[in-house]
């Protein structure tokens, strides 16, 4: 069966696309996977630096006083005792020369209370934006990556954050673009976030490019179940809430709000949004769900499994997966749990889009939940069929 998609042809074992123009494959890499049990380990050591076209170091924390904070000694930095994780990520351009790093500096775990403190003063902006910049250049990454979650939303101001966050970000710019060095942002992708946190003209103006998050828009938070990050709408989206929580209408918010093509990454799922199915017999989009699904064995985390969890389930008897046409993407059911996640195939439509819309690249979070190991078919599938369809 082959299914053809403007420039990606999908078969059933890949996608294979004729390449229009090279495009950027921003991929981020959870240093805590070190910790995961078994075959969910993953180190410096396991990526692949020919992949991916900026790889980012997630995360590092920030001060109240404004400097950056490493927090994990033992993995990040080198010494007696250290393991020495930044010196060994940023040696990967030894073996890929154009490849580009950067430190993600925030992340969900950071919330947004000390990003208020730190952009609401001045002093502190430039302390931040000096130590950011020392930071970089001493530990050999290309530039920063904010990862603020989220501007007057979590503990912080929502009275000034978005106003704070352009001052935060202009003084970096200014810093960082005399040293050369790269400042991204890893923003929230749907309007009902955005439209509170991001001035996104002016946020635009700033950042060298956006890394959109455009997943988690359905999770165990919810009674019923939802894809993690649907490409388009569709029928079971009954109200217009609903129907702002997909990647077209995220993307298309961002650009008639004044975001430049030119600068949005596309993020791309890695893992898979889970629930628990009220009655399993009722295993429809928005059927009724009693919370997040069981954790998986190597991430633990309730809710959510990554790709090389869902791939595993696929050999089961009892696995059934299902293609939801209108959003261009799969669900799998297997038992009472319900499972929304990107794949292969949906790998195929949204580089199409991408190219489509002329945006500057795909962004995954994250490379380690790509069946990295190659128990279920090729080691990392769904990142080699992202970077041979945008041609990087």
């Amino acid at each position: 069966m082959v299914v053809k998609i403007n420039w990606c042809v999908i078969f059933l074992l890949g996608v294979f696309c004729t390449v229009l123009s090279e495009k950027h494959v921003v991929c981020y890499y959870a240093s805590w996977a070190t910790y995961r049990p078994g075959r969910g380990e993953f180190n410096v050591d396991d990526i692949d630096p020919h992949l991916c076209s900026h790889l980012v170091y997630a995360f590092f924390g920030l001060y109240e006083n404004g400097t950056v904070a490493v927090l994990d000694p033992w993995l990040d930095l080198e010494d007696n005792w250290g393991h020495g994780n930044i010196r060994r990520f940023n040696e990967l351009k030894n073996v890929n020369p154009s490849l580009k790093t950067l430190a993600a500096v925030g992340g969900y775990g950071q919330g947004s209370e000390i990003f208020s403190t730190v952009a609401a003063d001045s002093s502190f902006r430039q302390i931040f934006a000096v130590d950011a910049r020392d930071f970089c250049l001493r530990h050999g990454f290309d530039g920063m990556d904010i990862g603020w979650e989220f501007p007057g939303q979590r503990g912080g101001d929502p009275e000034i954050d978005k106003v704070n966050f352009v001052l935060l970000l202009a003084d970096m710019k200014r810093v960082f673009a005399a040293s050369g060095l790269l400042l991204t942002g890893a923003l929230a992708a749907a309007q009902n976030l955005a439209e509170i946190s991001y001035d996104i003209p002016a946020v635009s103006q700033h950042l060298d490019y956006i890394n959109l998050m455009a997943y988690d828009f359905n999770g165990g938070w919810n009674t019923f179940t939802g894809h993690n990050s649907p490409l388009y709408t569709g029928p079971a989206d009954a109200s217009d809430f609903q129907r702002l929580l997909n990647v077209h209408h995220s993307v298309s918010y961002w650009l008639q709000q004044g975001a430049p093509a030119s600068k949005i990454n596309l993020g791309i799922p890695f893992y898979g949004r889970s629930f628990t199915l009220e009655n399993k017999l009722n295993y429809g989009l928005r059927a009724d769900a009693r919370g997040p699904g069981i954790p998986g064995i190597y991430t633990q985390e309730a809710g959510s499994l990554a790709y090389y969890e869902i791939c595993a389930l696929y050999s089961s008897a009892n696995w059934v997966r299902h293609w939801d046409n209108d959003q261009k993407i799969p669900y799998g059911v297997i038992d009472d749990q319900w499972i929304g996640y990107d794949d292969i195939e949906t790998i195929g439509y949204k580089c199409n889009y991408i190219h489509e819309h002329n945006l500057a690249g795909g962004m995954v979070w994250s490379i380690e939940k790509d069946d990295f190991h190659g128990y279920c078919g090729p080691k990392f599938a769904m990142l080699t069929t992202l970077r041979a369809c945008l041609g990087s």
